[in-house]
């Protein structure tokens, strides 16, 4: 069961950085329309972080327990 979690979280994550380098890429080829656009792609990337940030906790987390 952990090879499976370790896997989808390993999945999900790189789902979160691959829409994340999107995002940033957006911004660095300057193809932004505004500062509206380009404060929300900011907050979108705050927010993958966080999620990122979240699942590696959950993920030491669950590697704790098993541990134990």
């Amino acid at each position: 069961m952990t090879i499976v979690v370790d896997q989808t979280l390993e999945f999900i994550l790189s789902k979160l950085d691959e829409r994340s380098n999107e995002l940033q890429g957006f911004i660095a080829q300057g193809t932004i329309k505004d500062f509206t656009e380009y404060h929300k792609l900011c907050g979108v990337i705050q927010g993958l972080t966080f999620a990122k940030e979240t699942i590696t906790g959950l993920a030491k987390r669950l590697e704790t327990d098993d541990d134990e």
